[in-house]
């Protein structure tokens, strides 16, 4: 009988820990940043202030989510947040949408479940400089405007492409969601094919994501082959009429 009511009172000590698991309060670090920056692997301190503590509802855990967008020879725009989410299961996931050379788009999220866990400090785990480009792999053939910019920027400047990059980009990503509310304008050089810098994702950790394009970008690569085109033409014409003349030379030598 004593084993009972002990065995008993095991299972209540242990539905009760169980209960208070599910129920204790979860507090995560708060934080929004949105800026540009040089080299973010050194210069970017991720770090929340001790006083920037939420308390999360039920049913959310800890999230810390960074967006990084970089062109060629410009600055990285930072988008990072952190504090609680609607999430229902912990993860770690890191997406590369855009390699280099040309622009690049990268993103880490976490999603944890301990209080004050989504306390990374900076992005050099997972973010590295591009190598710089030099200028004998640069087209000769295909310059883009580029810029990456909080804000619009109609003045870009226009710059050589990388060899292995193939059209001009020129979009638009409005975030909202995890404590933004913003528009990044990015234009640049580009190996990815139409409208997809982010890889036609929609969201990223708790930030929702619309990507919109110029048409006008997408016919650079169009315009860049037209000229070729003309210009192998023009050469066939030309060809075509001195073929005769280079034979009636050729045919008068005895």
């Amino acid at each position: 009988m004593a084993g009972c009511c002990v065995q008993y009172l095991l299972i209540l000590l242990l539905l009760g820990a169980s209960h208070w698991t599910l129920t204790q309060s979860l507090h995560c670090e708060v934080s929004r940043i949105l800026r540009l920056e040089d080299d973010p692997s050194r210069n970017f301190n991720w770090t929340s202030k001790p006083d920037k503590v939420e308390k999360c509802d039920y049913g959310e855990l800890c999230q810390e989510t960074v967006l990084l967008i970089k062109g060629e020879g410009t600055k990285t725009a930072i988008l990072a947040s952190k504090g609680c989410a609607t999430q229902d299961t912990e993860a770690v996931t890191f997406i590369q949408y855009a390699p280099p050379p040309g622009l690049i788009a990268v993103s880490y999220s976490n999603y944890c479940n301990s209080t004050l866990c989504n306390n990374s400090k900076n992005v050099s785990l997972f973010w590295k400089p591009p190598d710089t480009t030099e200028t004998s792999g640069m087209s000769r053939a295909l310059r883009c405007p580029t810029c990456v910019a909080l804000g619009s920027c109609p003045s870009a400047p226009s710059m050589p492409c990388p060899n292995t990059t193939t059209q001009c980009y020129q979009g638009r990503l409005e975030l909202s969601g995890g404590g933004m509310d913003t528009i990044v304008h990015v234009k640049g050089c580009t190996s990815v094919i139409g409208c997809r810098l982010l890889a036609t994702m929609t969201s990223v950790g708790p930030m929702a994501v619309k990507e919109t394009c110029s048409y006008y970008s997408f016919l650079q690569p169009r315009k860049a082959e037209e000229s070729r085109a003309s210009w192998m033409l023009t050469s066939l014409w030309m060809l075509e009429l001195l073929l005769p003349a280079v034979l009636v030379a050729l045919t008068s030598f005895p």
